[in-house]
């Protein structure tokens, strides 16, 4: 697990900006794949937990940015 991780990581020090778009880009289109096939009626709860992630994740990243432009200045 360790080796993937370091592969991982090699990957990511070699990546554009590009790139991470078009990680995102294929990361959304999965996620909406997902979530066109959960039936209307048991929507609710995915809807929540996604929603929960996508917050949770974001303050992470945004908390890493900020810390790294304030390292900047």
């Amino acid at each position: 697990m360790k080796q993937l991780i370091d592969c991982a990581d090699q990957y990511i020090r070699q990546c554009r900006i590009r790139d991470f778009a078009l990680l995102k880009i294929c990361l959304c289109a999965v996620g909406m794949i997902i979530g066109l096939s959960i039936p209307e009626k048991k929507r609710k709860w995915p809807l929540a937990a996604a929603g929960f992630v996508f917050m949770f994740s974001y303050v992470l990243l945004m908390a890493e940015f900020l810390k790294i432009y304030m390292d900047e200045r």
